[in-house]
């Protein structure tokens, strides 16, 4: 009878850990979206300096944080001076005061060139 019940026990326990040590693979999906979101929130860095100038300027009370910011679109221009050219279009959810509800969405639309960026158009 003691053999019985160390088998029993055994038998639930090898089953117990194979069961409960699920194995995931990281799949090809999994690094290129980590590269994705590494790529945009590289780009909403790179664009903060303008995106707050231009709120500032046309909404001076309102703030926001990168990490509620969204890219919307990034499209290549076609033809010009260079095949570097982007429309960057970024949402900023945007804030007055650290306590308030927030004030609504900003898109601002970015030309990128490879010498400057400028906003061509700020809706909010």
């Amino acid at each position: 009878m003691k053999h019985i019940i160390i088998g029993i026990v055994l038998s639930f326990s090898i089953l117990g850990l194979t069961i409960s040590t699920p194995i995931k693979a990281e799949t090809e999906g999994d690094f290129l979206q980590e590269k994705h979101n590494d790529f945009y929130d590289a780009f909403l860095v790179f664009l903060n300096p303008y995106a707050q100038k231009a709120i500032n300027k046309k909404y001076p009370t309102r703030n926001y944080a990168l990490w509620n910011s969204d890219i919307l679109e990034v499209k290549r221009m076609t033809g010009g001076y260079s095949q570097y050219d982007f429309k960057v279009k970024v949402k900023y959810d945007t804030y007055t005061g650290a306590h308030n509800p927030q004030e609504g969405p900003v898109i601002i639309t970015f030309e990128v060139k490879t010498d400057k960026v400028t906003v061509v158009d700020i809706k909010g």
